[in-house]
């Protein structure tokens, strides 16, 4: 899409969205608002047709990976810190390694001062063995003499003797035909100990191809050029080994004294693999690559995870539409179309920046479903109380909207404080549900605000709506809820305490790879088809894996779970160790081929793995923080201190719950700590700006009484958004393939845990606190409010005074 078509839309839709919160007349109001849905509807569908949803990953299929530069090391073998231009110097290469035709689709980025981030959409299944070798692969080039009898003192050496001081055994590289079949094993030979020459005298290599097939040319430079003339002058007849990483590629005889700058490698090279060592040799890695963490999807897991996605939205939306078309009828129906068109800018606006939409990003459409209803049944509630007070449709609707902006505003900036402190530190797969969640809150503003609001006025304007008819499930009573409150902190404290023995007792285990490290491999079946675990135990047990010292070793333990899908097959997930991912993977394809729709491998190293557990941490006490400063700012400290108490109570309780059910925690599960910690912020602050509205409208009873009625007043708003938000969480929940299950169980239990706490810890702590403390919060509450208002008084003279 053209940028100066851009500009200019969305400078118009900014101008319509000033001029509409500006606008007083009724009629006015209308058509600009009018004018601003059909522009931001009509924009975000162009968008989405025009420049498409970038597909993570874990979606679109391929590979991604985290690799660190180890320290390079001198030849007296002092090892020297990774710099800034040796990192960009590594993507350069792996660039041409990786892309050297540049026909793919490949993004590198720098993470951290060592690490390189490395996506490869639309990767293939059968490519991800070779990108992995391509990427660790350092490609030391050595020319060594080739000892004048190595044949027999290779068969002396492997019969038990001794190998000649000086001379080093090595054997050639495994070759491979056309079609990928492993040819016969070349051996070994006796070479130097030490290098007759290094490869950085080479400055050029390519591959081509001439009557005696495939070949690898090399073109000296100047020393390397004199170096090599040397030693063949004084080896004229000898074989001279062509090595790479302690792999003799080929050893051919030296025919001549002289060969004026260029050498040649040749052997039973095919296209592919004379490039490859072409592309190598013409860009060796000074420093040692280690992949730390790795994703790997094919395409086909990808397309059912997009699949399932679909079905689960749907089947979220149909849920909410039944719920609030039953609780609110032709309201209901207006909530509903405000958020369709609330999902359309949500897409528009992903597609318009270019986010990338991951499995978890799925996961946030689907949470935005039910926390977009959340704003309208704040309205309709008090759109509801306003009517019963007596006061005509029209006039209900605007106080309606009034009342509430406070809650909704409050309780969303919070839960945006949350999401863009998980974006800012957080990458890969919970960065895109962070980004989703992020518009996601912004859309439903602008939805509930506008959208509703200028549909009321037309259902309304027209005669289409002339009362509201809506299903009261909470009478209109009042219980003493804070009498019941030292029953159910006792039982908070019984659960708190068996979600922490829970995490005691599993220890390690209650960790998944993200934060301990290993591989875990999803293996989604073909309809009909099983795989026993025995077969897939049979298969695993003799495997070897490539340990971190090249050597190979026994993959390990291993365990094995089954999972159901939404279109009643199966995915098998397979947990290990870190190198052990591949070898799983590699078998697996290669024995059940027929039975398989498609896999995902993901691998964590140790290290990174420790990172993202210290990242986490910080990343809760950041978000905690801001959350209870913003509430310290806008209530007053006793409030403050009772959010934040009982948001402490759903995080805390979380964790241990979910291990509980069976789950290993992981980086999902900070992205859903955070949403809770801003759902239960939400929940707790539309209860305490009812009980600050209770208390500044007065009354002769105590602050108990008053605290009591205004918990009663949002039971009934309580009780109808906890079901919106959980309804398409509980179709994740049971419906969802394992990376929407990681994220749907803890905010299943956190939106539960969230709309109790709000209830019976967070208000009772408020009166706790007041009583203990002998502070007056009748009178602080009606302080902060004549403040308030005189504060308001103060803008408008001065505003009236400047006309």
């Amino acid at each position: 899409m053209h940028p100066i078509f851009t500009f200019l839309v969305g400078s118009a839709i900014l101008l319509l969205l000033l001029f509409y919160i500006g606008s007083v007349v009724h009629s006015t109001k209308r058509k600009v608002g009018t004018a601003l849905i059909a522009l931001m509807t009509f924009f975000a569908i162009i968008t989405v047709k025009n420049a498409g949803i970038p597909l993570g990953i874990d979606l679109k299929g391929g590979s991604e990976f985290v690799v660190r530069l180890k320290p390079s090391a001198d030849k007296d073998g002092k090892t020297h810190t990774v710099t800034a231009d040796e990192v960009q110097q590594a993507i350069a290469i792996l660039e041409k390694r990786l892309n050297p035709e540049n026909n793919k689709d490949l993004s590198m980025q720098p993470q951290g001062s060592d690490r390189i981030l490395i996506q490869m959409p639309g990767v293939k299944p059968e490519e991800f063995a070779a990108v992995r070798t391509a990427i660790q692969q350092v490609a030391k080039l050595e020319f060594r003499i080739v000892h004048q009898d190595s044949r027999s003192k290779i068969a002396e050496i492997d019969g038990g003797g001794l190998t000649e001081p000086g001379w080093e055994k090595m054997k050639y590289k495994e070759q491979k035909d056309d079609q990928g079949k492993v040819l016969p094993d070349r051996g070994s030979e006796l070479v130097r100990g030490r290098p007759d020459m290094e490869g950085d005298g080479v400055s050029n290599a390519f591959a081509t191809m001439d009557a005696e097939g495939w070949k690898v040319y090399l073109d000296l430079n100047n020393d390397g050029s004199k170096k090599f003339d040397e030693i063949a002058a004084v080896n004229k007849g000898r074989q001279l080994g062509i090595i790479v990483d302690n792999e003799i590629i080929s050893a051919p005889t030296l025919q001549v004294d002289h060969f004026g700058g260029t050498a040649v490698i040749s052997g039973n090279f095919n296209r592919e693999s004379a490039t490859q060592l072409a592309t190598l040799l013409k860009n060796p890695l000074k420093n040692p690559m280690q992949i730390e963490s790795e994703n790997a999807v094919s395409s086909s897991y990808g397309q059912s995870s997009i699949d399932q996605g679909k079905w689960i939205c749907v089947a979220g939306l149909a849920m909410t539409t039944l719920f609030m078309l039953f609780i609110y009828r032709m309201a209901g129906l207006v909530a509903i179309v405000g958020l369709v068109i609330n999902l359309v800018v949500l897409f528009g606006g992903m597609a318009l920046f270019q986010f990338t939409l991951t499995m978890p990003g799925i996961a946030g459409v689907v949470l935005t479903i039910g926390m977009a209803v959340d704003a309208n049944v704040l309205i309709y509630e008090r759109l509801r109380e306003e009517m019963e007070a007596g006061k005509t449709l029209t006039a209900a609707l605007e106080a309606a909207y009034e009342k509430a902006f406070s809650a909704i505003a409050d309780s969303n900036i919070t839960t945006i404080i949350a999401a863009v402190i998980l974006l800012s530190i957080s990458g890969g797969l919970v960065a895109g549900f962070a980004v989703t969640l992020l518009i996601g809150l912004v859309s439903s503003l602008l939805g509930a605000l506008v959208v509703t609001r200028v549909i009321f006025m037309w259902v309304i304007d027209t005669g289409t709506l002339k009362t509201l008819k809506t299903t009261k499930i909470i009478p209109d009573r009042v219980f003493d809820i804070l009498a019941k409150a030292p029953k159910f902190i006792i039982a908070s404290l019984v659960v708190t305490a068996i979600s922490f023995a829970t995490l005691a007792v599993k220890g390690g285990n209650s960790f998944g790879i993200d934060f301990r490290g290993g591989s875990l491999l999803h293996i989604e079946l073909a309809d009909g088809k099983k795989i026993a675990d025995k077969d897939l135990e049979d298969l695993f047990k003799p495997l070897k894996m490539k340990a971190g010292d090249g050597k190979e070793a026994s993959v390990g333990t291993f365990y094995i779970q089954h999972k159901s899908t939404t279109t009643g097959g199966e995915i098998i997930a397979v947990r290990g160790e870190q190198n052990a991912g591949a070898a799983f993977e590699g078998a697996v394809n290669a024995k059940f081929k027929d039975s398989i729709k498609g896999t995902s491998l993901e691998t964590v190293g140790s290290l990174i793995g420790q990172e993202s557990g210290v990242t986490s941490i910080i990343a809760m006490g950041v978000a905690l923080l801001a959350i209870f400063v913003y509430l310290l700012f806008r209530y007053e400290f006793a409030f403050a201190l009772g959010a934040v108490i009982a948001l402490f109570h759903d995080v805390l309780m979380v964790p241990g719950l979910c291990v509980l059910f069976g789950q290993e925690l992981s980086l999902i599960h900070v992205g859903a700590l955070l949403t809770i910690a801003g759902y239960s912020i939400n929940d707790t602050i539309v209860v305490f700006d009812r009980i600050r509205e209770t208390i500044q409208r007065g009354g002769s009873g105590s602050i108990r009484d008053l605290m009591n009625e205004a918990i009663c007043k949002t039971l009934s708003r309580t009780l109808l958004t906890g079901p919106t938000a959980l309804a398409p969480m509980v179709i994740l929940l049971f419906l969802g393939n394992p990376a929407m299950l990681e994220f749907a169980m803890p905010i299943t239990i956190g939106v539960l845990l969230g709309t109790y706490s709000s209830i019976f810890i967070a208000s009772p702590l408020v009166l706790w606190y007041a009583t203990k403390t002998g502070v007056s919060l009748k009178h602080k509450v009606l302080e902060s409010h004549e403040a308030a208002r005189m504060a308001d008084a103060a803008v408008a003279a001065s505003k009236a005074s400047g006309a």
